[in-house]
């Protein structure tokens, strides 16, 4: 880094410092200490797994934003522990729903999670220094100026997954090129979503060498069925038979409820009960789904149910993902509403046909590629939803199943182009 950069990390440094030790202690006594979660900001986070599995092993610190950022910190770790089996992680995030989501992971090579310190030279360098960081992930456009300039007097390489970077923040970055260019120059591989990103990081100081298209990592699943006792004991918490055909619609809207029932009314796939869970996106619009789905739809608010019905509404977050696993068709909402729609992934995950309706403008990328594939389907109205379920469920369903099989293959010849790619 070039003298001008270093001032001005510095100056940003101290100004933040200066925060720290003036503005930070009374606010400690108050509320905003723990909407902020300011106390957990002073340090690095704490040892998750302290034990000798990790000892002497290479520590690689990944961060991200907020909570769609976390979501795909945890599909890329997935794909750099595979690639590099002999490391443990540290992983950070800047807002609480990021930090909730890290907690959720279950593995003993992540041997700490929590919140991105205040990123002042002092409190990053003690970052990288407990944890004695080989390497650091930033996803998408994470960019910390004392981060970046303590990696690199450290020399720890820097790497950026699922990279974008919008006009706006390119255009801010060009017109600071003499303080930004030092940092860019130094990133040791960018992995862009897109090739307009990667020219972009390219012009801002990126070795040309060092930019790689990987597409979005959104859409790099990795497409697994549950395990046959997972889905069998989730069926029969909730009273299905074995034969019940199941589609779970989730994040629904209020307005979507009418439309939704209306195909399911018209569903006929010969013989076999079909049966509807609904998972509504904000649990105050459960009144008006459950009017529209109609009066004999069954209200619970944990997923177990010991009488039978045809239409179940779950009023509980967190409780989605389970939901598509026990199903055998998605419907995703927001789609029937001006909402834009909301992540296919999350069903598609699982191997089941994915619907949706024609607002998706949020989640156009996905739903495309679901479509091109074969996996995802559109519906415009309910008549055309029931005959698309109707269709896969009944007439189709070796046609779905060579699609998937298709599907899968293609996700992980991604996931090991990727893997290639990596440092």
């Amino acid at each position: 880094m070039n003298h001008i950069s270093l001032c001005f990390v510095f100056l940003y440094s101290a100004a933040l410092e200066l925060c720290r030790v003036t503005i930070v202690p009374p606010l400690l006594l108050t509320k905003a200490s723990t909407a902020w979660n300011i106390r957990e900001r002073l340090g690095p986070p704490q040892l998750t797994y302290n034990n000798k599995n990790s000892t002497g092993r290479p520590v690689v610190w990944i961060h991200a934003a907020s909570l769609g950022e976390s979501k795909l910190l945890v599909k890329f770790l997935d794909i750099l522990k595979r690639k590099h089996p002999e490391h443990v992680y540290v992983l950070t995030a800047t807002t609480s729903a990021g930090v909730e989501y890290l907690k959720t992971v279950a593995d003993d090579r992540v041997i700490a999670r929590g919140f991105l310190p205040f990123d002042t030279v002092g409190l990053m360098k003690k970052m990288v220094r407990r944890y004695s960081v080989c390497r650091l992930w930033l996803m998408e456009t994470e960019l910390w100026p004392s981060m970046l300039c303590v990696c690199i007097r450290e020399n720890v390489p820097v790497g950026i997954v699922n990279a974008r970077m919008e006009q706006k923040s390119f255009s801010s970055f060009r017109l600071l090129r003499f303080l930004s260019k030092p940092m860019f120059s130094a990133l040791d591989i960018v992995l862009a979503q897109s090739g307009a990103y990667a020219l972009r990081f390219e012009k801002l100081g990126v070795r040309a060498s060092a930019v790689h298209i990987i597409g979005n990592l959104k859409n790099a699943v990795d497409v697994r069925r549950p395990l046959l006792s997972e889905r069998n004991a989730l069926r029969a918490a909730m009273s299905l038979a074995a034969g019940d055909f199941v589609v779970t619609a989730g994040c629904l809207h209020a307005g979507e409820g009418r439309v939704l029932r209306e195909a399911l009314d018209k569903i006929n796939i010969g013989g076999r009960r079909v049966k509807c869970v609904a998972v509504p996106r904000y649990l105050g619009e459960s009144p008006s789904l459950i009017k529209e789905l109609g009066p004999d739809t069954l209200h619970i608010r944990e997923p177990s149910s010991t009488v039978s019905w045809e239409i179940c509404l779950v009023d509980k977050l967190g409780v989605l993902e389970a939901m598509y696993k026990m199903a055998d068709a998605a419907f995703v909402g927001g789609t029937f509403v001006s909402v834009g729609g909301h992540n296919v992934w999350d069903a598609a995950q699982f191997g089941i046909p994915v619907f949706f309706g024609p607002d998706f403008h949020t989640q156009r990328e996905s739903c495309e590629m679901l479509l091109g594939a074969g996996v995802g389907f559109l519906a415009r109205s309910s008549k055309e939803l029931a005959e698309l379920i109707t269709g896969v469920a009944k007439t189709d369903t070796s046609g779905f199943a060579a699609a998937l099989s298709r599907f899968i293959q293609g996700a992980r010849d991604r996931q090991q182009e990727i893997e290639r790619i990596l440092p």
